[in-house]
C-alpha cells in the first residue's frame, strides 16, 4: 500500500486541488483513474465518494464510502461523511449508526456531534438529540446552532421555558441571524408571550424580507393576540409568497375557522392535500373542518386516512375520539381518547410508580388517586366518577384545581379532596379524571347522572346572596362569552348586545360573567343586569350565587357544568358544532338532567337560539 500511495501521490494531490477549485467532475475523474490501477486506494475511494455526493449521485458516493470503510474502519471522518450521505439519501437509521461509530472513534468531534444531534431531532429522538447537543456545547460553548437546535428539541418535549433559554443563547451569540430571531419568536409564541414575539419577527423580516418562518410566526403571534383578521392577512401573505407553503395553508384554514368562516376553510382545504398528499396532517385538518360542520361521519373517513399514513398519530386518534363521542359511540370513543396521553402537550396520565387503573382491578379497599388534566368544566363534569369509585369501595383522593377546592369540600364522605399540585403520600392506583369513563365502561345509556345534582353550596351563603337579589321576580343568571384565547371562542361566545331582546321579559337578570370584554361594557351598562361578580372569589362563591337563582342561561363555559352539577335548571346556548359532551340533535343532556339545550340550526345562528329562548321564557 505504501508503494501505491507513493506512485499515486501526485495524481491524488491534483484531485484534491481540483476539488478545492470546484472542479468536482475533474476531481472524480482523477480519483477513478487512480482506482482503476489501485482498486483499494483508500484516499481515492474517500475523495471520489465525496465528489459523487457533491455531484448529486448519492448512491455512487455511498457505495464508495462504504467500500472505504472496509479498508479503514477506524477513520472517524469517513464514518461521519458516510453518515451525512446516508442522511441525505433518507436512510436515517443507517446514518445514525454511522454517526455513532464516528463519535465512538472521536468523541470530541464537534461537527459530527452536531450533525448527529440534528439527525436525532429529525427522526424524533428528542431526548437523545438534547444529549448530543449538550456534548457539543460542553466542548464549544459558543456553538450557536447547537443551542438553537437544542431549543427545538426541548420544545418538542414541551419543555418550553428551557427551549426559550436555549434559543435566547443562540440569539445572543448571533443577534442578527434571521433564523435565530424567528426561533426566538416561535419560542415566545409557545409560551403565549405573543406581543413579545413581534419585535423579533419584525427584525428577522428586515434582515431577510419574505423569510417564511418569520412570516408564519407573525401569523401565530397575531392569532395569539386575538387579532384574527390581521392574522388571516398574514397567512394570505405567506401563501402569496409561496403557494406551496403547507403551514401557511393550514394556518389560513385554522384562522378561518376561528373567524367562523368554516365553509370557506372547507373550500380552501384541498390545497394543502395537493401540496402534501402523504402528510397525515392535511387529512386531520380536513377532518377537523368537516367535524366543525357536524359532518362527523365524513370526518372519521379523513381521520382514518391519516391513520393509514401514520397509525400512531396522536392527533388523528384524538380528533377521531371526539367525533366518535359526539356521535354517541362511546365504546370506541373513550378508547381512542386515551391517545391524548401520547400528545406531549397534554400528558394526561402522570408518571407514578403505582399502576394506572383501567377498570380491571376491583376497587374495594384500594386507595385510588384521581387528578384533573384540563379545564374547570371538565373537572366538575367528570368528578362524578370519584363518587362511583368510592361507592365501589375505594378510598379516593381527588385532586382539583384550587379555585374549585371549596365547592368540592363536602363532595362525598368516601372522597378526600386535595389541591391541584398535591398528591396523597400513599396510594395503590391512580387515574386521570377523563380516563374514568373508559375505566367504568361508560356507554351512552349508562352515563351516571343525579337529577338533583351532586354539588351543594352552603345554605348560609345561598341565603346571603338571596337577600341581595331582587324579590318577587324570576331570577335568571347569564353568561354570554368565554375566554378570548379559547380555540372555539368565535363559535361559542356572542356579544351581550345580541341578547338584549331577552331583557324585556320582566325578569331579574343577574350577570355571572366574571370577565367582561371591553366591547361588551356599553351593552352591560345599558342592560340593567345585576352585577355582583366583583365579589365572586372562587367557584364556591359562584355556586352560592347560582343556588339563589331560578334559572341559568349560558354559553358553553365552566358555569354550565357548575350550575347543572348543583341541580339548577340551566339553558345552554349551543353552537352549530357542539362540544362532544352535548352530542347531536338532542335538547336534553344525559350528563345533566336539569340541562336544556338550545342549538344553532346553522352556523352562526344565534338569532334563532335567542328567539327560541325568548319564547321559552314566556309564561
Amino acid at each position: 500500500m505504501k508503494k501505491q500511495l507513493r506512485t499515486s501521490a501526485p495524481q491524488f494531490a491534483e484531485a484534491v486541488a481540483l476539488l478545492r477549485r470546484g472542479d468536482v467532475a475533474g476531481a472524480e475523474a482523477m480519483c477513478l483513474a487512480i482506482l482503476k490501477r489501485y482498486p483499494n486506494h483508500f484516499d481515492a475511494l474517500h475523495l471520489s465518494g465525496l465528489a459523487a455526493i457533491q455531484a448529486g449521485r448519492l448512491d455512487d458516493g455511498i457505495s464508495r464510502l462504504t467500500q472505504a470503510v472496509t479498508i479503514a474502519p477506524k477513520n472517524a471522518d469517513l464514518h461521519a461523511n458516510l453518515a451525512l450521505a446516508l442522511m441525505s439519501r433518507g436512510r436515517d437509521e443507517d446514518a445514525a449508526k454511522s454517526f455513532e461509530r464516528a463519535l465512538a472513534l472521536d468523541p470530541h468531534a464537534i461537527d459530527a456531534g452536531h450533525n448527529y444531534g440534528t439527525l436525532l431531532l429529525k427522526i424524533g429522538r428528542y431526548a437523545d438529540a438534547i444529549i448530543a447537543f449538550d456534548r457539543v456545547i460542553a466542548r464549544k460553548a459558543d456553538h450557536a446552532d447547537a443551542h438553537h437546535q437544542r431549543g427545538r428539541a426541548l420544545a418538542e418535549l414541551d419543555r418550553l421555558e428551557e427551549a426559550y433559554s436555549a434559543h435566547e443563547k443562540a440569539h445572543l451569540l448571533q443577534p442578527n441571524s434571521p433564523d435565530y430571531l424567528a426561533s426566538m419568536a416561535a419560542a415566545l409564541c409557545l409560551l403565549k408571550r405573543h406581543a413579545e414575539a413581534l419585535p423579533f419577527i419584525q427584525k428577522a423580516l428586515e434582515i431577510r424580507p419574505g423569510f417564511e418562518l418569520a412570516l408564519l410566526c407573525r401569523v401565530d403571534a397575531l392569532r395569539g393576540l386575538g387579532r384574527l383578521q390581521d392574522s388571516l392577512a398574514a397567512a394570505e401573505e405567506v401563501i402569496a409568497a409561496n403557494p406551496q407553503s403547507l403551514q401557511g395553508q393550514i394556518w389560513r384554514n385554522t384562522i378561518l375557522m376561528r373567524l367562523g368562516q368554516t365553509e370557506r376553510a372547507l373550500q380552501m382545504s384541498p390545497a394543502s392535500r395537493n401540496i402534501a398528499p402523504d402528510d397525515p396532517v392535511t387529512y386531520i385538518n380536513h377532518g377537523f373542518i368537516l367535524a366543525a360542520l357536524n359532518r362527523f361521519e365524513e370526518a372519521l373517513i379523513f381521520y382514518d386516512r391519516a391513520l393509514k399514513l401514520k397509525p400512531d398519530h396522536p392527533e388523528a386518534h384524538h380528533n377521531r375520539a371526539f367525533a366518535l363521542l359526539t356521535l354517541g359511540r362511546f365504546e370506541e370513543g373513550w378508547l381512542s381518547y386515551e391517545y391524548r396521553n401520547l400528545r406531549h402537550k397534554t400528558l394526561a396520565a402522570r408518571k407514578y410508580t403505582k399502576p394506572l387503573w383501567w377498570g380491571k382491578q376491583p376497587l374495594k379497599d384500594q386507595r385510588l388517586f384521581v387528578y384533573p388534566e384540563q379545564g374547570f368544566g371538565d373537572t366538575i363534569q367528570f368528578a362524578r366518577y370519584a363518587m362511583l369509585a368510592a361507592n365501589a369501595g375505594a378510598r379516593v383522593a381527588l385532586s382539583v384545581q384550587n379555585p374549585l377546592r371549596r365547592v368540592f369540600k363536602d363532595f362525598h364522605p368516601g372522597v378526600t379532596v386535595i389541591g391541584h399540585n398535591e398528591a396523597p403520600t400513599e396510594f395503590d392506583l391512580h387515574c386521570p379524571l377523563l380516563s374514568l369513563p373508559l375505566a367504568f365502561g361508560t356507554r351512552l345509556e349508562t352515563i351516571p347522572a343525579w337529577p338533583q345534582g351532586y354539588l351543594k353550596a352552603p345554605a348560609e351563603d345561598v341565603a346571603r346572596w338571596a337577600q341581595r337579589l331582587p324579590a318577587g321576580r324570576r331570577r335568571i343568571g347569564l353568561v354570554w362569552s368565554g375566554s378570548t384565547i379559547h380555540t372555539n371562542d368565535a363559535n361559542r361566545s356572542l356579544a351581550l348586545e345580541r341578547l338584549s331582546p331577552l331583557f324585556q321579559s320582566g325578569d331579574a337578570w343577574v350577570s355571572l360573567q366574571k370577565e367582561v370584554r371591553e366591547s361588551d361594557q356599553p351593552a352591560l351598562q345599558a342592560s340593567g343586569l345585576f352585577d355582583l361578580t366583583a365579589e365572586l372569589g372562587d367557584f364556591a362563591d359562584t355556586a352560592a350565587l347560582i343556588s339563589a337563582l331560578d334559572l341559568v342561561i349560558t354559553v358553553d363555559t365552566s358555569v354550565v357544568h357548575l350550575a347543572a352539577a348543583l341541580g339548577k335548571p340551566v339553558w345552554l346556548m349551543v353552537p352549530f358544532s357542539p362540544d362532544f359532551r352535548w352530542l347531536l340533535k338532542r335538547e336534553d343532556s344525559p350528563w345533566y338532567p336539569s340541562l336544556r339545550l338550545f342549538r344553532q340550526q346553522r352556523l352562526g345562528d344565534w338569532e334563532g337560539v335567542i328567539a327560541r329562548i325568548g319564547a321559552a321564557l314566556q309564561p
